[in-house]
């Protein structure tokens, strides 16, 4: 059964949508409200296909009548592409109605995860079946080692904001840090900025490439152009180095697993946004003291890219951090360049 086309914003419980948590480049709870599901149907006044998010404007009425404009968040253009929702089918003009949830910040915005079209096809922004489709082509052969393109393996109720247990062990130095952090000011993705190695890690739905470039190790992930050398015959990091998000990586193997070792970090962002009940939101923030440690290793029965990744910072915490875990599944995907776009604080592109 089509839908009606009539423009129009109905906000209602129980509405048709797909969650987007796990998906979304920016953590999702802080900025939407999934207790609020959208339902806007309209006309498409502008798309803004970019990264790493898409914001989709529609002109519809609101409860009383009024035409407004609704701004839309989603996936950036690549991922969305991907996932079939192209730039050519979201023209000026175009009817559509998108279901998702509203923004906690307007009540005019929201994040779009399906987009209806007058001829009734519907399209969710994470593929076919509301998932990562193109994570794991069953046609890719088997990897016998770390070297290949791979894509982040779906992770059950993923949260990218919810509770830091590490923000329970903050130094004072690490407290005074945290307390002049604003998330929705200050992360860093809004500059452009890749935030941490763990973040790039994390980035779903983008895939990385791992390749041997004489004698270092490259990681390409596309998600904000990342390139990473890993210095394989390097025993030290430069002492007067430059410092960056992603700081100065030495390698060596161990066996078949890679080990890389990072120094030279400035002080920076690890969880652009952390929530805690009954407490603002915050970020969790580190120091140019961190260094960091990741192995990765195939675990071929399974065929999976397994990355640990320890973290020490003396400077902001009191213990080092547990391990944390992602797995990667071969890919075919080609990597495309992200040009990422700023953004402004409130997710509004800067223009």
């Amino acid at each position: 059964m089509r839908a009606s086309y009539a423009s129009g914003i109905t906000i209602a419980l129980g509405a048709l949508f797909v969650v987007p948590q796990a998906f979304a480049h920016h953590s999702f709870a802080p900025h939407f409200d999934s207790s609020k599901p959208a339902n806007i149907s309209g006309t498409i006044t502008e798309f803004e296909a970019r990264n790493p998010h898409s914001y989709l404007h529609i002109a519809a009425t609101d409860e009383n009548g009024r035409t407004r404009e609704y701004v839309c968040e989603s996936h950036g253009v690549t991922q969305l592409s991907r996932n079939g929702i192209r730039p050519e089918m979201l023209k000026a003009g175009t009817k559509v109605r998108v279901t998702g949830s509203m923004s906690r910040h307007s009540a005019y915005m929201c994040f779009f995860d399906n987009v209806e079209f007058a001829d009734g096809r519907t399209l969710n922004v994470n593929g076919p079946r509301g998932t990562a489709s193109p994570a794991a082509a069953p046609t890719v052969a088997a990897r016998k080692d770390i070297f290949g393109t791979w894509l982040l393996a779906p992770i059950p109720n993923r949260s990218t904001s919810g509770p830091q247990p590490m923000i329970q062990f903050l130094t004072p130095a690490g407290e005074k840090a945290v307390a002049g952090y604003d998330p929705f000011k200050d992360d860093p993705t809004f500059r452009c900025d890749p935030v941490a190695i763990r973040r790039v890690w994390g980035a779903p739905g983008t895939p990385l490439e791992i390749v041997r470039d004489g004698n270092d190790v490259v990681l390409h992930h596309e998600w904000m152009d990342v390139r990473r050398v890993i210095h394989m015959t390097m025993k030290e990091h430069p002492k007067n180095g430059p410092r960056s998000s992603l700081g100065h990586s030495i390698g060596r193997m161990e066996g078949d697993t890679l080990v890389i070792e990072t120094a030279n970090y400035s002080a920076g962002v690890l969880n652009q946004y952390v929530e805690q009940p009954g407490q603002p939101t915050k970020g969790l923030l580190h120091s140019a003291a961190l260094t960091s440690v990741e192995r990765l290793s195939l675990d071929a029965a399974r065929q999976r890219l397994v990355v640990e990744i320890d973290l020490t910072d003396p400077e902001f915490f009191k213990q080092p951090f547990p391990r944390s875990r992602n797995e990667y599944a071969p890919s075919a995907l080609k990597i495309e360049p992200f040009n990422c776009s700023p953004e402004g604080v409130t997710g509004t592109i800067k223009k």
